[in-house]
């Protein structure tokens, strides 16, 4: 009996470590670049056709990306020595937590704060869910003007924004916020997926 469950978790090990393997070797790094204690990379899953931007701080912590970083890392992922390169035509490019960009994440509590289309008292918008309405400000020309220009150099288009997990709070929560205290609660921060259309040569 003991040597069947010895077996048994032996080969449980054996098929986790081949998943984990195998999830990894789906992963490609694009580009990668130092931002203050963090890194910005960007990665391509080859299983699922996804691009992920990463901002990731080795001790957990919210990393602080300004504008002119993320754009650069962009675009030097989607420059001829990166995506262009590729045969391969993906479908999004996540960017992970906005509240690691917190021009993102300021761009969109004061848009929300002079909207009224935003019911500031109740933290929610008067008549969308708040998915939606947090969609629509990032697809404003804005932001989604940025990245259309630099996922246009490997032949993409921005079809979309695709948006989970908006928290919502007073604007001290907003990261770097310097402006005016309006009171009230707001959107800062969300999941946020940027849908991708290829819109170059025919590729396999």
């Amino acid at each position: 009996m003991k040597a069947k469950t010895g077996l048994s978790v032996l080969s449980f090990v054996v098929v986790i470590l081949g998943f984990t393997a195998t999830a990894l070797s789906q992963e490609e790094v694009i580009t990668s670049s130092k931002v203050g204690e963090c890194s910005l990379t960007v990665e391509a899953n080859i299983r699922w056709n996804t691009l992920r931007l990463r901002a990731h701080h080795r001790e957990g912590r919210n990393c602080l990306v300004d504008r002119d970083s993320m754009l650069s890392v962009l675009s030097e992922a989607f420059s001829e020595t990166g995506l262009s390169k590729s045969e391969r035509v993906f479908t999004s490019l996540a960017i992970g937590r906005l509240i690691d960009y917190p021009w993102l994440s300021q761009y969109l509590a004061i848009a929300a704060r002079e909207d009224r289309k935003w019911n500031a008292k109740r933290g929610k918008p008067v008549a969308l869910n708040v998915n939606q309405y947090v969609s629509e400000v990032l697809s404003r020309k804005e932001v989604l003007g940025q990245v259309e220009t630099i996922v246009a150099k490997s032949g993409y288009r921005v079809t979309g924004v695709s948006v989970e997990k908006v928290l919502v709070g007073g604007l001290r929560e907003v990261p770097q916020y310097a402006g005016d205290m309006a009171e009230g609660l707001f959107p800062y921060d969300a999941q946020v997926w940027f849908r991708l259309g290829w819109a170059g040569k025919e590729r396999k």
